[in-house]
This record gives C-alpha cells, structure tokens and sequence, in this order.
C-alpha cells in the first residue's frame, strides 16, 4: 500500500512539473508571439488610417486597433459620418483591405457633437513602434502585446497592453505628444 502511494505521488509531481513546463512554455511563446506582431507590421497607423479614408471618405476616425490574426497583423480602423458607422480591416503587411463593413446609426448617435467628441486628434501622431517602446520602458523588460487608438476627455491616446511574465499593464500613452497618462494593472 505504501509503494502505490510513492508511486502515485511520484507521478502526480511528474505531471505537476510537466504541466508547468507546458505553462511556461506557452507564457514564452504569448510573448514571442507578441514581439513578432510589431515586427511583422510593416504598414504604419498612418498609412491605415489613410487606406480607411480612401474607402470612406468624410468621414471621422474615432477608433484603431492593432491586432494578432491568422492572417498576421490587422489594423481594424473604425469611423462615422452624421448617418453611418464604418469599418475598415486592413492587413499590416501590405495595405490591403480584409475587409470593410457600414451600419446605420441610431438616432440617438446621429448628433454631431458626439461625432466631434469621438474624433480622433490624428495630428502629430506618434508611431505603434514609438508607443510601444515608451509602453516597454515603463514596465521594464515586458512585451507589448496589443495596441488600441483611443479618446477620451478630448485627448487621444495609445492603449498598450504589455505583458511581463504572468502579469499584465495598461498604459495610456498621449498618441501626440508619448506622454504616459496612467498605468494600469490588468
């Protein structure tokens, strides 16, 4: 009776370290993974943002976001007119459009003052590379792993998720100026 359970105790410490080796090991490729989503980016916010506006233009950008896909990175660009929404997914290594979509509004989203508020500052902006060093050097020795284009309170920022070890921060970055606004434990 005693060996069964050196045995099956045994096994249960081979399986515990098993599994947090295959743990580890995903945690390490997640940060891989992360760093090869900038890398691979090689169309700037910019140029997406100019691609969305050839599609609808007058219209007003009021969202993007860099994200990780089957098909490699995508910038999914959002905006609106006085009707209509807009979406716009465009592949980050060559410009092309994935994919582009418009719904009407509600009536309650049809006043232009939301429409002002909404609007990306899309002067000066800074680069997803330069937010994501400034992101990395506040959190020392984490990865950026996600990138969104945002507003609020009249002032637009990068949102930048970076992941150290099983942690994760946010950092709001003013896209204008590389201010850091706030640090933000996920």
């Amino acid at each position: 009776m005693m060996k069964k359970r050196v045995i099956g105790f045994g096994v249960a410490i081979f399986i515990s370290i098993l599994l947090g080796g295959c743990s580890n090991n995903a945690e390490s490729s997640s940060v891989k993974s992360s760093k090869t989503l900038i890398s691979k980016t090689k169309v700037s916010a910019n140029e997406a943002i100019k691609v969305y506006q050839k599609t609808y233009p007058d219209t007003s950008v009021t969202s993007l976001e860099l994200e990780k896909s089957l098909r490699g990175p995508v910038y999914k660009v959002e905006g609106i007119d006085d009707q209509k929404e807009y979406q716009v997914n465009i592949n980050a290594k060559n410009k092309k459009i994935l994919q582009n979509s418009q719904e009407e509004l509600d009536e309650d989203d049809q006043n232009e003052s939301d429409r002002k508020a909404d609007t990306l500052d899309l002067s000066n902006l800074i680069s997803v590379k330069k937010a994501a060093r400034i992101a990395e050097k506040k959190v020392k020795g984490g990865k950026s792993t996600e990138f969104s284009l945002d507003k609020d309170l009249g002032t637009t920022y990068w949102d930048v998720t970076v992941k150290k070890g099983s942690q994760e921060k946010n950092i709001k970055i003013n896209a204008n100026n590389g201010k850091v606004l706030q640090v933000e434990n996920d």
